[in-house]
């Protein structure tokens, strides 16, 4: 398999290095500052050349151009960017009308998506029990470009979507009481290699916390390289769950 590696920071590099481990041509690196010797600029037809999959990790203000031009060139695409969420409606009707592959998520680990899997089974668990508050943190790197994360916004809608004395989330500071219908998920950016959520289901007797913590970026960049590999030869819209599953019932 050919792929294209759009957005060459960290994770990208990381992308690359667990793409030659498992002998996939890289055969296209597109990057806006392509400050380095075959590095391409933009998506356009001729980086997108013999290529099955692009991955795309770059950032919310180019990522639904980037988007178009997939569905014109006919390319099939893993996006792992994120902040472009209010769109989402709109990418699946024209990756649909392109007749392309499309594959999203928030986040490609496998192991944050194990622990979406968990969060749902506990917070469904915690609405049956009143006496249970719910709060969330998460913390990233100092180069993460959004905050909230998507992870968070995927955390925070499991949580609104089972416990029904939660109805809306707050994710600003807050200078006041916080209402009893809403969930506080807080963000902190700081460090080189953070990526860490942690849920808390809390009573006047204890506090149950359940957390994830990344020790680095390939859980994330094996998870995309993963899903690009699944894609090739897909055509249609799908998220992270069609791949788990997938992945899941393979084992």
């Amino acid at each position: 398999m050919k792929i294209a590696i759009i957005g060459y920071g960290g994770m990208g590099k990381m992308i690359e290095s667990i793409a030659q481990e498992k002998g996939i041509e890289v055969v296209s690196i597109v990057d806006p500052k392509c400050n380095e010797e075959g590095i391409f600029c933009e998506v356009n037809e001729e980086s997108m050349k013999d290529v099955d999959v692009a991955i795309d990790f770059t950032l919310p203000t180019t990522i639904m151009d980037n988007i178009k031009k997939y569905c014109e060139l006919k390319v099939n695409v893993v996006v792992g960017t994120t902040g472009w969420y209010d769109h989402i409606d709109e990418v699946r009707k024209i990756a649909e009308d392109a007749k392309i592959g499309f594959l999203w998520s928030s986040n490609f680990s496998v192991g944050v998506n194990m622990y979406f899997k968990m969060i749902d089974a506990a917070s469904k668990l915690m609405n049956k029990v009143e006496d249970y508050d719910v709060w969330a943190f998460e913390l990233h790197h100092n180069n993460k470009a959004d905050s909230p994360s998507g992870t968070a916004k995927t955390l925070s809608q499991i949580l609104i979507d089972n416990i029904d004395r939660k109805n809306k989330v707050v994710y600003d500071k807050l200078d006041r009481k916080i209402e009893k219908d809403e969930l506080h998920f807080s963000s902190v950016r700081g460090g080189a290699v953070n990526f860490e959520h942690t849920i808390g289901f809390d009573s006047d007797a204890d506090c149950i916390t359940i957390k994830h913590a990344a020790r680095n970026r390939k859980g994330y960049a094996l998870g995309a390289v993963l899903a690009a590999l699944w894609l090739k030869d897909k055509k249609g819209y799908f998220e992270m769950e069609d791949f788990l599953s997938s992945l899941l019932e393979a084992k």
